[in-house]
């Protein structure tokens, strides 16, 4: 009998590694979550990646996509650089993947590859145009235009968190504005949450003008998930025609691993 496709999808952390098993409808199959080896370096990472494939992988297996906390240049597949598990740079991450087997490999920034499968819920897949920003630690971000994943030149699209809104300070980004790490480095920031990232999502609404921007990330979650409306009159205030686009909350149950998936399956 002939086996049906199967796909594996990762999602590779700071602090953990989701790899998930699909069959050709994105069911999820089986999964498993294993501790990021951050001791041995990229050869420790890299065995860790394949240990980690090898137990679910078979000849049905039609294709591997692959999340990583980096940049990925998509023209190569390289993982340019990221700076939370100890690769160094330009780990050639997609021909490492598929010279061992042999399948089709999508490898991506793992805001992307949530934004893939954010957008396939219901609320969100009439849109063409989206954004994500995540607020947590730090802030990332990520964007589909005209129903397709943007990348840029060379893979950095995306990064929202670096954009200069004061540059009279010394916190001059986004994400020093905004983000948790700031947050409890700096306590007068706590007050200006809303202001800071509203006006941030203002210049990121003149520049893509989305029909949503997904929101998500703990320090969003915690401290500004409730204040939707706020963030809405400051977006209206600062752009065009008065007007904001709708804002919704990150979807608990979205799979950066099935994320991956989606965006093999694009290719």
């Amino acid at each position: 009998m002939k086996q049906k496709p199967k796909y594996i999808g990762i999602d590779v952390g700071g602090t953990k590694i989701l790899l998930q098993a699909f069959d050709g409808r994105l069911n999820v199959l089986a999964e498993k979550k294993v501790k990021t080896d951050v001791r041995h370096g990229r050869e420790g990472f890299i065995e860790q990646l394949y240990s980690l494939i090898d137990e679910f992988f078979d000849k049905s297996v039609k294709g591997i996509g692959i999340a990583v906390p980096g940049i990925v240049d998509q023209k190569t597949g390289a993982l340019v650089h990221a700076p939370h598990i100890p690769v160094g740079k330009n780990l050639r991450l997609r021909a490492l993947l598929k010279n061992r087997y042999k399948v089709p490999i999508h490898a991506d920034h793992d805001i992307n590859a949530f934004l893939a499968d954010e957008s396939h819920k219901p609320t969100l897949k009439k849109f063409k145009n989206l954004l994500a920003v995540m607020v947590g630690t730090g802030l990332g971000g990520a964007a589909i235009v005209d129903g397709k994943m943007m990348y840029g030149a060379n893979g950095y699209a995306g990064e929202f968190g670096h954009i200069v809104i004061d540059k009279s300070g010394k916190l001059k980004t986004l994400e020093q504005n905004t983000s948790g790490y700031y947050r409890e480095k700096y306590p007068e920031l706590k007050k200006e949450l809303i202001a800071n990232l509203g006006i941030g999502l203002a210049g990121l609404n003149l520049i893509f003008n989305p029909d949503a921007i997904v929101l998500g990330g703990s320090v969003y979650i915690n401290h500004a998930a409730d204040k939707k409306k706020e963030l809405a009159s400051i977006i209206a205030k600062h752009s065009l025609a008065g007007k904001s686009p709708k804002l919704y909350d990150a979807g608990s149950e979205t799979s950066v691993a099935k994320g991956a998936v989606r965006l093999l399956l694009k290719e």
